[in-house]
């Protein structure tokens, strides 16, 4: 029974120490979000930094940036950690967060995510985030041509139609002159057959 209460308190003080030193090896990670004046026009109705939240991890940590932009997210581990931002309508570029602890000070470093070849440029430190392109939810309307309906393929065989039903009755004419030429032809050479057989 004894033997049972020291390895529990044995554990227990195993317990609190990992915790503690856990506790130390976290930090916090640091940047604002800004939007700059030639996306403005795509936020219209879409809100401007209400709707963005910046989540690490794939939302294993997250933040809501503030009225001007600023976020921290805390508790963060040593290791490479991805942040992304997530707006509706704007795209923002992923970043590696690299956490690492140097004589007890956690240390951060900031990549552009680059996931064909790992670590994109090294960004300053804190954060400084703005968006690198616009989502297109729809496609833009193509505008009218009046020489698009020619390369309509039913335009095509609809003219073709209309052409064969105006030329073939053109052709009957010519195709009964040459039967009636080749009949007389062929009654000539009969003709010519019985007056040479007599």
């Amino acid at each position: 029974m004894r033997l049972f209460s020291v390895a529990r308190r044995i554990l227990l003080l195993g317990c609190v120490l990992f915790a503690s030193a856990e506790e130390e090896l976290r930090g916090q990670i640091r940047g604002r979000v800004s939007i700059p004046a030639k996306f403005q026009s795509a936020l219209s109705g879409h809100g401007g930094l209400i709707t963005a939240k910046v989540i690490v991890d794939g939302g294993k940590f997250s933040s809501l940036p503030t009225a001007d932009g600023y976020f921290i997210i805390s508790g963060i581990p040593v290791g490479l950690h991805l942040l992304q931002v997530v707006h509706p309508v704007l795209r923002f570029d992923p970043v590696l967060v690299e956490a690492h602890s140097k004589g007890g000070v956690m240390k951060l470093n900031a990549y552009l995510a680059d996931f064909e070849r790992g670590k994109g440029a090294k960004l300053k430190y804190p954060l400084g985030l703005a968006p690198s392109d616009a989502y297109a939810y729809l496609e833009k309307r193509e505008e009218f041509n009046i020489l698009s309906i020619f390369r309509n393929p039913m335009f095509l065989m609809g003219l073709f139609s209309f052409c064969v039903m105006f030329l073939l009755p053109k052709l009957q004419p010519m195709l009964e002159e040459e039967k009636e030429r080749q009949r007389q032809e062929a009654e000539a050479l009969e003709k010519s057959e019985k007056d040479g057989g007599r």
